[in-house]
């Protein structure tokens, strides 16, 4: 079984409810202060490892892009990061979130799915489905880089 560590408390543009702090095994034992803190999410019927390859593979392609100067040589070169929505296009990366990964849109219902014995594995990837990278969430990161997208 695997653990997943949330935030309980917080909601600024850094960090919001149920965004995922750690990914554990369950022989992790966590604090009374951590408990306290933090909201702890069992997910029965997988491991720390698959869930953390799980999350791993929702990160999107990023690539460092620069901005194509026509003349001369110059020192300051505007740099950027661009990364890759499901959507097959690039967008600059202009807010880097705290927190990679969310669970803030599955249901009370689907989360009770993944720390009960008698879901079926199909119950719980649908639930986990909203294991969500929180890049596309900030409006500033969904500016498209045109000049890659032709």
């Amino acid at each position: 079984m695997a653990q997943l560590l949330l935030i309980k408390d917080a909601n600024t543009a850094q960090k919001e409810v149920d965004d995922i702090i750690g990914f554990f095994e369950d022989t992790h034992k966590f604090s009374n202060d951590e408990k306290i803190a933090f909201n702890i999410q069992q997910v029965k019927g997988y491991t720390r490892e698959e869930l953390t390859v799980f999350a791993q593979n929702k990160n999107p392609q990023r690539k460092r892009i620069w901005k194509a100067l026509t003349t001369g040589w110059v020192d300051n070169v505007e740099k950027k990061i661009a990364w890759k929505h499901m959507d097959d296009k690039w967008y600059f990366l202009e807010a880097e979130p705290k927190y990679y990964f969310t669970i803030k849109n599955m249901t009370t219902q689907e989360k009770e799915t993944l720390d009960s014995d008698s879901s079926t594995s199909f119950d719980k990837l649908t639930a986990l489905a909203h294991l969500e990278n929180k890049m596309s969430m900030y409006p500033v990161n969904m500016s498209e880089v045109t000049d890659l997208n032709k």
